[in-house]
């Protein structure tokens, strides 16, 4: 037996207690002789697996107390003999195949320290690691979480999730009652029955598995599962911690949980990673909204004093002069497999991420982002001929020309929204622009001309420059605010 099919044998056991045995009408034949044979074992008192009680031994393990019991087998506490540890063991009805041997050894090497270990395999039992705690489920009955909690324990089962897909397990399963909380965080539960993406054997017997509640589209109608099923389900649980409506959520985490929950997979995203790396910069972008305004200030005028020159950074403090014994230092930071236009990447306000135009492997420019920590660069949908990307003072939006109009898109992604039609500026002729910490954008409308002013919600412009026609000036461009964010700096050309 597989760990596929017993999984299917598992859910469709405890729909049958639940619901009747009409619910075997249309499962596969297999799996329903099965079930029938089960619940009629049940029903008989039968078992096939001996009884366990304090002090007897289960090969090295020495059991001592069980922790729960369900139709399917019993989950016991018990001390692993050779090592001196505590285990969880969960016994099955079933002997298990020596697929399900393969299988299992090959979840037992997702190390993580958000996703429960699973230490060993008998014939009929499972051998995992003892999670000391509460699950999300019983804590979510005592009430919602803060905003900081949902945000932080959000970013460590998408964290487990990564490491899973990464080996290419996908849960398929998540829900709060799988998601053991503890004094040291998360620890995500069940992947040790998880399907491999590849694997089509659930698909092929049209047997709807997971709990309805928490499951995607594709996987209540007996589609394809991958990654994005079980981004899904965690866009349900990030929502259930809040116990929040979305418009009544920080937008940030409101649009985190809008696309993590889009009926079509394409439109979710596409790895619990860069979810990750989102929960987290909006974690962060809170915490900096709380340090004391002058030091906010301060730091925003050293995040000012980055230079980006041939994708390095030489960070120094223009606070004080710099002392004989000073010494700049460098963060190399590269892009492999993306090749990029000459033009520098642009540092987010705070100088966490970088966002820079780039040519995939199909010769494809666009706008792709990736953090000062990560080694990755993610692709932002959307910005295809994109150009001259400009960050929002407050860091919520990167700004930049496409197709003959200024848009801008969240750095998470999602459906860029347009702010200007500049039908004089495309094809790689645009001339910069600028983005104070009020709202306006100070930008050319064509190559020829002065200045104009846009809010960054939209609307009609506003001219802000006159051409010197005594200087023979024939157009202004590139300006650049000065940190009061009313005054700024400009680039005049003149025919002279």
């Amino acid at each position: 037996m597989t760990p596929e099919r017993w999984r299917q044998i598992e859910e469709l056991y405890h729909a049958a207690r639940e619901r009747g045995r009409d619910v075997l009408v249309s499962a596969d034949p297999e799996v329903r002789s099965e079930v029938e044979r089960l619940l009629q074992q049940e029903s008989s008192g039968a078992t096939t697996v001996e009884p366990l009680v304090p002090g007897t031994h289960l090969g090295p393990y020495r059991i001592e107390a069980q922790l729960g019991a369900g139709g399917m087998g019993k989950v016991f506490r018990a001390i692993d003999t050779r090592l001196g540890r505590a285990v969880a063991i969960k016994t099955c009805l079933e002997q298990f195949s020596e697929r399900f041997h393969r299988e299992a050894l090959a979840i037992s090497a997702l190390n993580h320290p958000h996703i429960c270990t699973l230490y060993d395999i008998g014939p009929n039992y499972l051998v995992m690691e003892l999670v000391e705690g509460e699950t999300l489920a019983a804590r979510l009955k005592r009430g919602k979480l803060s905003i900081e909690q949902t945000i932080q324990y959000g970013s460590q089962i998408a964290d487990a999730l990564a490491a899973a897909h990464a080996k290419g397990i996908i849960h398929r399963d998540l829900k709060p009652g799988n998601i053991m909380l503890t004094k040291t965080g998360i620890k995500v539960l069940d992947f040790g029955l998880a399907k491999s993406p590849q694997d089509e054997s659930l698909t092929a017997s049209h047997l709807v598995m997971g709990t309805p509640a928490y499951m995607a589209p594709e996987q209540r109608e007996g589609r394809t599962c991958d990654e994005r099923t079980d981004i899904f389900a965690l866009g349900l649980v990030l929502q259930e911690m809040t116990a929040a409506k979305l418009d009544i959520l920080p937008p940030q985490l409101a649009h985190v949980i809008e696309r993590c929950v889009a009926s079509d997979p394409d439109s979710r995203w596409h790895a619990a990673a860069d979810l990750k790396l989102e929960l987290e910069w909006i974690a962060k972008r809170a915490a900096s909204s709380e340090v004391p305004k002058d030091r906010s200030h301060r730091w925003t005028w050293i995040a000012g004093a980055l230079t980006i020159l041939v994708l390095g950074i030489v960070a120094w403090n223009l606070l004080r002069p710099p002392a004989a014994t000073d010494a700049a230092s460098r963060l190399t930071l590269s892009f492999e497999g993306l090749i990029g236009e000459g033009n520098p990447p642009a540092p987010s306000p705070d100088g966490q991420y970088f966002v820079f135009m780039a040519f995939d492997a199909s010769g494809n420019r666009s706008l792709w982002i990736r953090s000062r920590n990560s080694p990755n660069a993610r692709q932002i949908p959307g910005t295809e001929d994109a150009q001259q990307p400009i960050w929002s003072a407050d860091g919520r939006w990167i700004g930049f020309y496409a197709q003959g109009k200024l848009k801008k898109v969240a750095p998470s992604g999602g459906s860029p929204q347009t702010i200007l039609d500049v039908p004089s500026i495309s094809g790689g002729t645009a001339s910069g622009a600028a983005w104070n910490q009020h709202g306006d954008i100070v930008l050319p409308q064509s190559n020829r001309g002065p200045l104009f002013r846009v809010r960054e919600s939209g609307g009609p412009p506003q001219e802000l420059t006159h051409l010197d026609n005594s200087r023979a000036e024939n157009s202004h461009r590139f300006p650049v605010f000065l940190p009061d964010g009313r005054h700024f700096l400009f680039v005049a050309r003149s025919s002279r």
